[in-house]
């Protein structure tokens, strides 16, 4: 049944108010029912069903037994979900009300307790897709981060989207805008400081370190493409947009301004990035081919950072001019070419959006002071949420 709501949601853990009106399908609801469990693990069901917004958990009962097969007196629900939790291992089980079928009967193991987010977020993920709703892969995706430790000093975590997992992987020293190398997250690059900025690669499943190149100046991976990276690199002062080739190891100079050039995507036949060629940072894109450069945005003077995702592009803008005072920084979401512009957000500093892997999601951080939140946009349910970290986020990437 189709209807049209008045959606009035408070941000999770934010002083923000926004009001949506949208269409909507009623969510179907799930009964729930476990014999052993966590309160961790139910609580962040909780959170995941939230976050995907395609369907309702409700009660979370004790029961005795998986096996009782009178599923009649559950009226009023479209689903039930039982599950046990013993030894690090999960077994669930996801009945269909109406027809009486079993939809999912699956175990899922840990080696530790600690990583029992990733166990609720495949269980999150498959109960999304039995019930035939837009997959949400990047659900069970990891985020790698840095954050402030002290003056001089990041350390590096990986994490799950709702940083209920956290482990440090890298410590001691500057190390900056990791990167992951590939799809499959097994392996980071970043920026260490040591004589001088270092770029180096790290496998997490080996522990393994690799120098890949360094710089008297400025050096960050923006983007991966295969075996070609995409740097901010001043090899002369000034930073420019530089490709570099892992098998090659040859550098090629992508942009040559005399002024700031950072933050390249590729894109297509494109790359992106952030100048301020114009006077203030906007975001700039040039024909691989053709070399020629031109404006992508129209819409606000101070452009800060920016995600991609096919047509759709997202920038973290500054909305104010203080010079004794905090500034606001939103994210906007914007069509290339276009002056459409849709707000994503309405107070504090929003910086360093990340589009999931399919565009359905945007991953960014929000700071405030001496902390940071890790936020999620869910585009077309129009719903945001909140993750506090009480440090301070240099960069992630998802």
């Amino acid at each position: 049944m189709r209807f049209i709501i008045i959606f009035i949601f408070i941000l999770l853990n934010a002083n923000e108010l926004q009001i949506t009106k949208y269409i909507t399908n009623k969510n179907p609801k799930i009964y729930v029912e476990y014999l052993n469990s966590n309160n961790k693990i139910n609580s962040l069901l909780k959170i995941d069903s939230n976050i995907i917004s395609h369907y309702k958990l409700e009660g979370f009962k004790k029961i005795s037994s998986l096996t009782d097969t009178n599923l009649d007196k559950y009226t009023g629900y479209d689903y039930l979900l039982r599950f046990k939790y013993e030894n690090n291992k999960l077994v669930a089980l996801l009945y269909d009300l109406l027809s009486k079928k079993v939809l999912i009967y699956k175990q899922y193991k840990i080696p530790n307790f600690n990583l029992y987010p990733f166990l609720v977020h495949s269980l999150s993920y498959d109960i999304n897709s039995a019930l035939n709703f837009i997959p949400v892969p990047w659900i069970k995706r990891k985020i790698v981060y840095s954050v402030n430790i002290a003056p001089k000093e990041n350390d590096i975590f990986i994490a799950d989207i709702t940083l209920k997992y956290r482990k440090k992987i890298i410590a001691g020293g500057m190390n900056i805008f990791p990167k992951w190398v590939d799809k499959n997250q097994t392996s980071i690059y970043y920026t260490k400081f040591l004589n001088k900025p270092t770029l180096l690669k790290y496998n997490l499943r080996t522990g393994k370190t690799t120098k890949i190149l360094s710089s008297e100046g400025m050096l960050v991976v923006s983007d991966v493409k295969g075996d070609n990276l995409l740097l901010t690199l001043a090899l002369n002062d000034q930073p420019d947009i530089y490709e570099y080739n892992l098998n090659s190891k040859k550098l090629k100079r992508l942009t040559t301004y005399p002024g700031i050039d950072v933050s390249g995507k590729f894109y297509g036949d494109d790359i992106l990035f952030i100048s301020d060629r114009l006077g203030n940072p906007n975001v700039y894109k040039k024909n691989l081919k053709t070399d020629i450069i031109s404006k992508v945005i129209y819409y606000s003077k101070n452009q800060i950072s920016f995600t991609t995702y096919k047509d759709n592009i997202v920038i973290s803008t500054r909305e104010t001019n203080k010079a004794f005072a905090k500034n606001t920084f939103n994210l906007l979401l914007v069509k290339k070419n276009s002056f459409d512009v849709k707000r994503l957000t309405m107070t504090g500093k929003n910086i360093y959006p990340v589009f999931s892997n399919d565009g359905s999601t945007i991953l960014f951080i929000k700071q405030n002071n001496f902390n940071s939140k890790l936020g999620i946009i869910r585009l077309k349910e129009n719903k945001i949420f909140y993750f506090k970290l009480n440090r301070v986020l240099q960069s992630f990437d998802f």
